[in-house]
């Protein structure tokens, strides 16, 4: 009886999170959420009704929580999603705020079919038929950009070259005269890994580095985690310079942070 009960709460609820899950947008995920959370609250009242059998006597009331407990459980999950920019400061993807809403979704309601499970024990189960699967990441999620990509040129060439070995997270590295945001080359190096910058013009220059995570290569730019900084040395063009770049301290030359480029 009991059993038949939970398995009842789980087809009614499945469609209100096949609904959330299934959102194409932010507003129509909220709305779908809205109606998941009204019928957990039903399906809660429900439960409430029935005497449970000897055996789940002291278990009932912990199952009962664990469905008072979704809507503060789904509040903290839904936190991060409900942030319209990025730890960058740049504004977060309308995909990427779905895809954070919709894993807060799931990992809430992933939570209250753990914790009535641990309540009632073996013998009666709960939430295989309920809980979805988890939500494709947008490709920025995660993202990376492949080692030694000039992605960035500017002007003539020369026979300069820059040779970098990364011991730290990945980076951009850009060479610039002046204006980081203006360079003259920009090319990615993965973590742990060297990439060698050819064809610096012959003339001075300084050398900027950005590090971060989840890269946006659409917009050529990192967009979380971001730490921005540049060697304080200029460097001749005319000849063939390494950078060794490290966590902790800096390289093999003094650097400082810079403004975000």
């Amino acid at each position: 009886m009991y059993q038949r009960a939970l398995t009842n709460v789980e087809k009614v609820l499945k469609p209100s999170v096949a609904r959330v899950m299934n959102a194409q947008s932010v507003a129509a995920f909220d709305a779908g959420r809205k109606q998941l959370a009204a019928a957990v609250v039903i399906e809660r009242n429900e439960l409430a009704k029935i005497t449970p059998p000897s055996g789940l006597v002291t278990a009932h009331p912990a199952v009962l929580d664990a469905f008072d407990a979704y809507a503060g459980d789904a509040a903290t999950q839904l936190s991060k999603a409900g942030d319209t920019k990025t730890s960058c400061g740049l504004p977060k993807a309308a995909d990427v705020r779905l895809y954070e809403a919709k894993t807060g979704i799931r990992t809430a309601f992933a939570g209250l079919a753990q914790s009535v499970q641990q309540s009632i024990g073996k013998g009666v189960k709960f939430g295989a038929l309920s809980v979805p699967a988890k939500p494709a990441a947008p490709a920025v999620i995660g993202g990376r950009g492949e080692n030694g990509d000039v992605f960035q040129r500017s002007g003539s060439r020369g026979s300069g070259r820059l040779t970098i070995r990364n011991a730290g997270d990945d980076v951009v590295v850009v060479v610039a005269t002046s204006n980081p945001r203006k360079p003259q080359a920009s090319i990615y190096v993965r973590a742990n890994k060297s990439a060698t910058l050819s064809g610096v013009r012959n003339q001075d220059y300084y050398v900027y580095f950005k590090s971060g995570t989840n890269w946006d290569a659409k917009n050529h730019r990192f967009t979380e985690n971001c730490a921005y900084q540049k060697f304080d040395d200029i460097f001749d063009g005319q000849y063939a310079w390494t950078v060794s770049l490290t966590k902790s301290p800096l390289g093999n030359a003094p650097s400082s942070e810079t403004d975000a480029f």
